[in-house]
């Protein structure tokens, strides 16, 4: 008889030592059969399911004694949703079976619970449910981390209805005590929601914020932490960017409850079964390792863009808008080689068509900004000072005056009924993206620009999931026309190289799929950073927090990501309000020009104020810029963050390092004079000089017995230099 390796002999000894009446299933995985529960668990985590409804009754973890769920019928773990009605939380449900099996890969063990909703009587007295709703738990050998998805059946007769997605949640969701918990939402946000980093639990326990959807506009990602047990729980959702989901934090006055939509919304006929996407739950020491598990799935399925130019990483972008000049494109090229004295790289032309940001023909030239032969022009003067020249992109629909939805209607959504449709947010007749036609004429397009114009590529807007379009007419699920964006932009892109090799791409929305796709991508500074300048000011936000979300933002990306930054753009006075370019305003550009690739804005006469009206506004840029370019690692190396460490709030602290050589770069957010002590993990700073940005004096650094070094900065100074 064959004898069982060591390590398994040990593991099912241990196992049965802690769970007597456990079956194992593989390797430390285990299944235990009681008479009101499932305990399906391993080594380092364990889940409680109730017998007769499927919900969960306990989540635990090794090194977290309490629960780590709140068990209520008013928040079901996992829910669908019919024609915009959450079925279990409004009829509950029945557990029918379960099974277990090993993964096929092996690499796990996964539970099946399958129940029923909506009970029906035959005549021969059995039950029959309409919807079998199936979930499948999946533990992995001696690891704390748990997945989940589900498989939707329709067993009633009748016609197709709606499924509008899954909802997956983590119901009164806490890391031991609440007191000793804080929230973290990394990526980009708007004002209505805004977490400051490390939010403290309690206060947020009355709240329910709805943030971006993933992974197309945000991360999608929720991180609870409990320094005290150093745990930190995450939750998010892998769709591969195939279709959107929405993140929440829902709190009930006591407890916050995860939550994520997972918009796989289909059509669902009788014997029709639908899947959903995959959540994971993970517990990790710490919120950097709870980053690293999100970066490493994300990387796996949304890989990024192998054939990124070198020379994106070195970009200095400004935007432009051909309206905002008096003289249109030929001002614009009269301007170029102050741009390019100033250290700009690129021009972002916003849109040169008719109809703008609601196009009425995108092939046609807007005559009020000037000619064809103006804006070849244009583009030749910027190519032979050096300059790339990038298009804007407008995606999201046509104005309703277009004739392109008459001449073209086969290329755009319709709803049930037949119209065509509108988008939800901006009101125009919107294609689908999922529609080869659509595509091909996108693709027509950006070759009749290239050939026309030779621009190097495009800045593609507003591309974020626009929900699902109900058109009964088409071969593909109700989702796609509303999510298909990333393929759209890969089949333009594609395209381009054909005869351009390094044409790129960079999105306006700013989340993980879209690096899969494009070859930089925007962070949402719309209403980021006149937020942050408010709290500011009231004290209600640091230097640290920003540097938090920051790090927060580059540990969720996968490595080598190219993540554009602005405090200012075309929006930010339509959305918000712009108070002009003062000296902490210019704090968060250094940042910006520093730890990512920087973009300016040339100006609205309509909404001031504008960087020409003061001279000294460019001259600020044209320092920043030429300092970027002092040493590579500023514009190549890795960003390190959490590695430095500053004493003092106000002072923002970070490193660039490439092979082997790494900048210091100390930014003060303070209105007055502010000292800080400055130390690295696990590295002795020498003595050395740092160069004031502005006015180019030397701060030496002299570090104490510990490798450590003090210094004060002045007002908004920025200080740079190699270690």
């Amino acid at each position: 008889m064959s004898r069982l390796p060591a390590y398994l002999c040990i593991t099912v000894s241990a196992l049965l030592a802690f769970v007597p009446a456990a079956t194992p299933i593989f390797n430390d995985v285990y299944l235990t059969d009681t008479t009101d529960q499932w305990v399906f668990g391993n080594q380092r985590t364990e889940l409680k399911i109730n017998k007769q409804t499927g919900e969960w009754q306990s989540w635990t973890a090794q090194g977290v004694k309490e629960n780590l769920v709140t068990v209520t019928a008013k928040q079901p773990a996992l829910d669908f949703s019919i024609n915009g009605e959450y079925m279990i939380a409004k009829h509950g449900a029945t557990v029918l079976r379960h099974d277990y099996h090993i993964d096929k890969n092996r690499r796990g063990a996964s539970l099946a619970v399958t129940v029923g909703i909506l009970p029906d009587k035959k005549t021969d007295g059995q039950t029959v449910y309409q919807y079998e709703l199936t979930t499948i738990y999946t533990l992995f050998p001696l690891e704390k981390r748990l997945e989940r998805s589900a498989r939707l059946l329709r067993t009633r007769p009748g016609d197709r209805e709606h499924v509008d997605g899954f909802r997956f949640q983590v119901p009164g969701a806490v890391v031991g005590k609440p007191t000793d918990c804080v929230l973290t939402v990394p990526g980009p946000f708007f004002t209505n929601t805004f977490v400051r980093p490390e939010t403290p639990y309690d206060s947020l326990k009355a709240k329910t914020i709805r943030f971006h959807s993933a992974p197309d506009a945000g991360f999608g990602l929720l991180l609870l932490e409990n320094k005290t047990r150093k745990t930190t729980l995450a939750s998010f959702m892998s769709t591969g960017g195939e279709v959107a989901y929405y993140t929440a934090i829902d709190g009930n006055g006591q407890t916050i409850t995860l939550r994520h939509d997972d918009k796989r919304a289909y059509y669902l006929a009788p014997g029709q079964a639908v899947e959903s996407d995959v959540q994971h739950l993970v517990l990790t020491p710490s919120r950097a390792e709870a980053l690293l598990a999100y970066q490493k799935e994300v990387t796996a399925t949304m890989p990024l863009d192998a054939t990124t130019p070198a020379w994106v990483r070195n970009q200095v972008i400004l935007e432009v808008y051909p309206k905002y000049f008096k003289g249109g494109l030929k001002d614009i090229t009269a301007k170029l080689p102050f741009y390019k004295s100033i250290g700009f790289t690129m021009i972002y032309l916003m849109p040169h068509w008719t109809g703008g940001y609601s196009p009425i023909d995108l092939y046609e030239l807007d005559p009020k900004f000037g000619t064809k032969a103006d804006l070849k022009t244009l583009i030749k003067t910027a190519h032979g000072l050096g300059l790339k020249v990038i298009f804007d992109m407008v995606i999201h629909g046509f104005h309703q005056t277009s004739l392109v939805p008459q001449q073209r209607p086969d290329l755009f959504v319709r709803n049930e009924t037949g119209k065509l449709a509108n988008h939800p947010t901006w009101g125009s007749i919107t294609p689908d993206w999922a529609n080869a036609g659509y595509q091909q004429y996108m693709v027509d397009l950006v070759l009749h620009d290239q050939r026309e114009y030779d621009n190097d590529g495009y800045r593609v807007d507003a591309a974020t999931y626009k929900g699902a379009g109900w058109n009964p007419n088409v071969p593909y699920p109700a989702y796609r026309d509303g999510s298909a964006a990333p393929e759209l932009m890969r089949a333009m892109l594609t395209a381009l190289r054909k005869n351009k090799p390094d044409a790129v791409l960079l999105s306006e929305v700013f989340g993980p799929v879209f690096y899969n796709v494009c070859n930089f991508v925007h962070d949402n500074q719309t209403e980021a950073v006149p937020l942050l300048l408010r709290r500011m000011q009231s004290g209600t936000y640091t230097a640290d927090d920003y540097k938090k979300h920051l790090a927060s933002v580059f540990g969720a990306m996968p490595k080598g990501a190219n993540r554009v930054f602005y405090a200012r753009n075309h929006d930010t006075s339509w959305f918000d309000k712009f108070d002009g370019y003062t000296p902490r305003f210019m704090a968060f550009e250094a940042v910006h020009a520093f730890f990512g690739i920087p973009e300016a804005f040339a100006g609205d006469p309509d909404h001031p104020f504008n960087p020409d009206d003061d001279p000294q506004t460019y001259a600020h840029y044209r320092r920043l810029f030429t300092t970027r370019q002092r040493w590579p690692e500023l514009t190549r190396g890795a960003v390190l963050l959490n590695e430095v460490q500053s004493t003092n709030p106000q002072v923002f602290s970070g490193i660039r390092k490439l092979n082997g050589q790494a900048s210091l770069v100390l930014v003060s957010f303070g209105d007055k004079s502010e000292t800080t002590t400055i130390s690295i993990d696990g590295q002795a700073i020498k003595a050395g000089v740092l160069t004031d940005v502005h006015s180019g004096q030397s701060v030496k650094l002299t570090p104490d017995t510990e490798g450590h070094f003090s210094l004060t900065l002045k007002p908004f100074q920025v200080l740079v230099g190699r270690l």
